[in-house]
């Protein structure tokens, strides 16, 4: 039976915010050192930045980028990391018992960032420092001249203010594994009352504050209640973060890996990012109206990714030592995929994403040091995603043969959005089934005839693209599997398959 997904160009889910596909750097194994910088490397420039890295992301048209943590930013200074390099300290970096020389500093971040041509969002530190330091870093980046903070950024050469407009006040503070931890009520304060001196500092920013570091927690989503209770007026997004490995234990207690789930379970596990996501909706909601506002609470999902176990060991307190650099399948490549689509579902209220992490730790891309650099096939989706999710999502009602496991039930075997863009029609598909689907979309949009269909599947789930052959799993344009019949459109989507499918209105 073939998936029938009706849509009317009316009944709209939401307009998608330029911000919607990002990512995240920190300063974490050799995300930083010998990932996106490396000033020995053949390819670098005379900045240090790795050239061959650096035009891998720009490809990725990226919405916004992340900086500094994640968890290093509970134990950040950031006037460490100013001025002359050679002045800089070499400090002790606890969040992953790194040694942090601070040759790649916060301006050095935004050197690379407008090379890349992304938006920043910076993370202040609430771990181990507070208000002062935090409307300090906003004084040092945005204000244009004539203070202590901002003429000390102008005698560092940088005479036009960063200018940035989303600030996370910390991170993932109810989890135990943070410095500085707090609980939520404490952290509820201290955020409200950052957000305000910042915005005291520069009105035109805007702040988010940190939601459960995961719902393995069980603070889970007690936390982000009682925390937005605190700060709901003066906060203008809250975050939530999720990873999905096909292994961990739901109990973060139990540091041995359960069993592994089997395909059709693995391929599912998607629909824990729509139940966190609705729930967390459900939160900002309750909030709302328990502190009677007229505001709506927007969502940062500005941690999301697959997770794969390490395949380089990590050695403490040695500068760039990888931590969770790992290769992924094309088997965690669909889920990445559906991953997207949940988050792209919910354009309504999601309005800033920011996939974890950009380079060499559950990476997009990979390197080695001294090395060549190479993309995981999750690379390709969110290349699609962040280049071609523009415009507005529409609502979908779809109907197709469902599957069952021993975890979920009726999954559907095709997992869709489509989006209008004023020019076209989009679908994005995940076939998450071992045969060849028909998919029918009935709309109610005249189409001019011109139709594109990038594919991106593999022979073999287990496949992966790898120093040796970093082509492996590649997107292709494919013919005759895409047909119109007046406002109809006929798909046929090859098994376990990420497809686009892009129409011209």
């Amino acid at each position: 039976m073939p998936t029938t997904i009706e849509i009317n160009k009316e009944f709209k889910v939401g307009k998608i915010s330029p911000r919607l596909f990002g990512s995240f750097i920190e300063q974490m194994g050799s995300v930083v050192y010998t990932g996106i910088y490396e000033p020995e490397h053949p390819d670098a420039d005379e900045h240090g930045f790795r050239l061959d890295v650096l035009n891998k992301i720009k490809a990725l048209n990226l919405g916004i980028i992340r900086y500094p943590g994640g968890n290093f930013t509970s134990g950040y200074d950031w006037t460490d990391t100013i001025g002359p390099i050679e002045n800089r300290k070499t400090k002790l970096e606890l969040a992953w018992r790194g040694i942090e020389p601070n040759t790649f500093g916060l301006n050095e971040f935004f050197d690379w960032l407008k090379l890349v041509g992304s938006e920043p969002m910076m993370t202040v530190n609430l771990g181990t420092k507070g208000i002062d330091d935090a409307r300090n870093l906003v004084e040092y980046c945005n204000f244009p001249e004539g203070t202590y903070w901002s003429d000390l950024r102008k005698s560092h050469g940088i005479k036009k203010p960063h200018d940035v407009k989303v600030w996370c006040l910390g991170n993932e503070l109810d989890g135990p594994w943070q410095i500085g931890r707090k609980t939520a009520y404490e952290y509820g304060r201290l955020a409200n009352e950052a957000s305000k001196a910042m915005k005291l500092v520069d009105d035109t920013i805007e702040t988010v504050l940190v939601g459960s570091s995961t719902p393995k927690l069980d603070s889970y989503p007690e936390w982000d209640r009682v925390s937005l209770e605190q700060a709901y007026e003066t906060v203008d997004y809250l975050a939530l973060h999720n990873y999905i490995d096909r292994c961990q234990d739901e109990d973060l207690s139990k540091k041995a890996p359960r069993e592994p789930d089997d395909t059709p379970t693995y391929l599912a596990r998607s629909i824990e990012f729509d139940k966190q996501i609705e729930a967390v909706i459900a939160t900002c909601d309750y909030v709302k109206a328990l502190v009677r506002s007229d505001k709506t609470m927007y969502l940062a999902f500005d941690e999301w990714n697959v997770h794969n176990f390490p395949e380089k060991e990590h050695r403490n307190f040695e500068l760039g030592s990888p931590i969770d650099w790992c290769h992924f399948s094309m088997e965690d490549t669909l889920l990445f995929a559906s991953m997207g689509l949940s988050i792209l579902r919910r354009a309504d209220r999601i309005k800033i994403t920011c996939q974890s992490l950009l380079v060499n730790t559950i990476p997009l891309i990979l390197t080695d040091a001294m090395g060549q650099s190479w993309c995981n096939p999750t690379y390709f989706v969110m290349k699609d995603l962040s280049n071609l999710a523009k415009g507005t999502v529409l609502q979908s009602v779809s109907s197709g043969t469902l599957y069952h496991t021993d975890i979920y039930q009726e999954v559907p075997y095709i997992d869709s959005v489509v989006v209008d863009s004023e020019t076209e029609l989009i679908c994005f598909i995940v076939n998450r089934s071992a045969e060849e689907e028909k998919i029918v979309v009935n709309t109610t949009i005249d189409f001019s005839g011109e139709i594109s269909h990038s594919e991106l599947s593999s022979k073999n789930l287990e496949d992966t693209n790898t120093r040796e052959n970093p082509t492996n799993v590649q997107p292709k344009e494919v013919k005759g599997r895409v047909s119109l019949t007046n406002n109809q459109i006929n798909i046929t989507a090859a098994p376990y398959s990420w497809n686009v499918i892009r129409v011209g209105k």
